[in-house]
């Protein structure tokens, strides 16, 4: 089954689950460990209310130092043990990281090696600019890479931004000339 979600569509829908629960985030957006399981982890995660958009199954126990993979159950292997996962193709690799340092560059380098359709990061600048700053560093750590140019072509690395100050998710695609913001 071919399910492949674009940037685009993942980003809108981002946007709208994390609407919906706006009040459980930002009553714990200070409190790193309770807003991550928020956003995975937990029963009604964001993530596997965003599955449910998608009709794609979340698995949320990192997986390969991948924080979370969306996947079809067509991507499971056959014949493998119930309630473990081994999977032979992922749709979409997540990548979540509350701390916004230099240390990001693993969270890019996890998803740029991982085989999917679309790679997301989501993480926390203080600023615009400090965001702005870390899309260029993440811009040189991909071009590097030798499907840069199939990343760009096909839209498939998404960075999203979120500001508790105004609760606001600003999504970036990457392209090879400069980072598309696709806000609205």
């Amino acid at each position: 089954m071919d399910n492949k979600v674009s940037t685009r569509f993942f980003f809108e829908t981002w946007k709208n689950v994390v609407l919906i629960n706006s009040q459980r985030l930002k009553d714990n957006w200070q409190n790193a460990n309770k807003f991550t399981s928020l956003i995975k982890g937990e029963e009604n995660s964001i993530l596997s209310s965003i599955g449910k958009v998608l009709d794609l199954e979340v698995y949320e126990s990192d997986y390969y130092s991948l924080d979370a993979i969306f996947y079809d159950k067509d991507d499971l292997c056959p014949r493998i043990k119930e309630n473990t996962f081994w999977f032979r193709n992922i749709r979409i690799a997540f990548e979540h990281e509350n701390a916004f340092n230099l240390k990001l560059c693993e969270e890019i380098s996890h998803l740029i090696i991982t085989n999917c359709d679309l790679r997301v990061l989501v993480t926390y600048p203080n600023s615009v600019e400090e965001g702005e700053e870390m899309l260029l560093y993440f811009s040189d750590i991909i071009k590097g890479n030798r499907k840069d140019k199939e990343f760009s072509e096909n839209e498939e690395i998404l960075v999203i931004f979120g500001y508790e100050s105004d609760f606001v998710w600003n999504g970036y695609i990457y392209n090879t000339n400069s980072w598309i913001n696709i806000q609205n």
